[in-house]
């Protein structure tokens, strides 16, 4: 007796849904599935594979739990398990298939007509089930930087089931990892027909554009993605990114506002953000996004000389050295951010501090003529005018000009 199984699973990864032409699952095969899936639920995607394994060691026909094996070690990169399990889901598949064609041959002139379409419908099913294993394999070849296999695969899947058009936004994905960039194109627009699909298409034809530097273009159909799915958060990111090199600020603030407003837990658009009103010359905002990244992730290092730079423009320049020697803590050997906090004490009026960091700085960056002239300011406050003089002279000597200098080492030192 065959029937179709259904059992819905809220999970991480999304609706788990056992959907399956196959001989009866009995009671116990069902609760085994479902107490892998509480394990998941609960985070423990050990246990649940060990459940799984225990699942497919008394039911070896499963393919549901033969897949979901695949793709949990997808989940947890372990690609090896994941196509061995993919290739046991195929050869179920293509067991059930071939017992399918022999009942289809057999019973040929004998069954009914309702009898030949259920049987049909079921070997319909099995394909499609083959075709998801395909999929799958592919998705994983692609991580695995095999793209000719991973294309072959797909291709595999599209052939069983060509009117899965997520299929093609997959290939799509090869293609462009190949730079394959107009076939991709051709995909995308054929995967764009399905309006479930259009927006993530046309999100991923932004990206080609973008890809390509074809602005207008990837703006068009990030704006188009975000009509057909205005709650796909990564589209305002990619936007903000667009607008960003169109240098179209406070449009791309608006953007990455509103990938923000979706999701509030991204360091990196916190941090794009934050650049952006820099630029703008909004230090407040930025001094918040900086501290916001910064309570995401204590250890960016590039946040804390950010938000050092930020206060520093602001004036405020105890604040700028205390994060310069965040940035520092971090990351000892960054040569700007010594030198700037070493610049950052001459304006407070702490010379010999300024000279240790400024001295170190240069050491590590010697034709970085901006050190050589901070130095001289150092200097000149030391009241060692012969050594300013020549820090002076060796900045220009590296390309600094004669117009940047304060007056004083105009008058004293030439």
């Amino acid at each position: 007796m065959f029937f179709r199984c259904l059992v819905v699973v809220f999970y991480g990864f999304g609706t788990f849904t056992l959907l399956y032409h196959a001989p009866a699952y009995g009671q116990k095969e069902v609760q085994t599935i479902l107490k892998a899936e509480n394990f998941l639920l609960q985070g423990d995607t050990s246990k649940a594979v060990t459940e799984y394994k225990q699942a497919l060691a008394h039911f070896p026909q499963n393919f549901v739990v033969t897949k979901r094996l695949a793709e949990l070690y997808y989940e947890l990169t372990d690609y090896y398990h994941a196509i061995l399990y993919t290739n046991i889901a195929l050869d179920i598949t293509d067991e059930y298939l071939n017992r399918q064609d022999l009942l289809l041959a057999e019973g040929k002139g004998q069954m009914s007509k309702q009898e030949l379409e259920e049987q049909t419908e079921k070997k319909h099913q099995y394909r499609s089930d083959k075709s998801d294993a395909h999929h799958l394999k592919g998705l994983i070849r692609l991580k695995q930087m095999k793209h000719d296999e991973a294309l072959e695969e797909l291709d595999r899947a599209i052939q069983l089931n060509a009117s899965n058009n997520s299929l093609y936004i997959d290939k799509a994905t090869v293609l462009t990892a190949m730079g394959k960039l107009p076939a991709a194109k051709k995909y995308l627009h054929k995967a764009a027909k399905e309006p479930l699909l259009a927006g993530k298409a046309h999100f991923s034809l932004g990206n080609l554009f973008f890809k390509e530097k074809g602005l207008d273009s990837a703006l068009y159909y990030y704006n188009s993605a975000i009509q057909l799915n205005p709650l796909f958060k990564l589209t305002y990111k990619y936007k903000g990114l667009v607008l960003t090199e169109k240098q179209r600020y406070r449009e791309a603030v608006e953007a990455l506002t509103r990938f923000i407003q979706l999701d509030d837990r991204s360091e990196d658009v916190f941090f794009r953000r934050a650049v952006l009103y820099n630029e703008l010359g909004e230090s407040s905002n930025a001094l918040e996004d900086w501290t916001k990244v910064l309570t995401l992730n204590p250890e960016n290092q590039e946040a804390w000389r950010n938000r050092g730079l930020t206060y520093f423009k602001k004036a405020e320049y105890e604040l700028a050295v205390k994060d310069f020697d965040e940035a520092l803590s971090l990351e000892p050997d960054q040569s700007f951010t010594r030198i700037n906090r070493g610049y950052s004490y001459y304006l407070l009026n702490r010379p010999n501090e300024a000279l240790e960091d400024l001295n170190e700085g240069i050491k590590q960056m010697p034709n970085y003529y901006w050190g050589r002239y901070f130095r001289a300011l150092v200097k000149l406050q030391l009241r060692k005018r012969k050594e300013a003089c020549k820090d002076v002279r060796k900045a220009i000597e590296l390309g600094m000009k004669e117009e940047d200098l304060d007056r004083v080492f105009l008058k004293k030192c030439f």
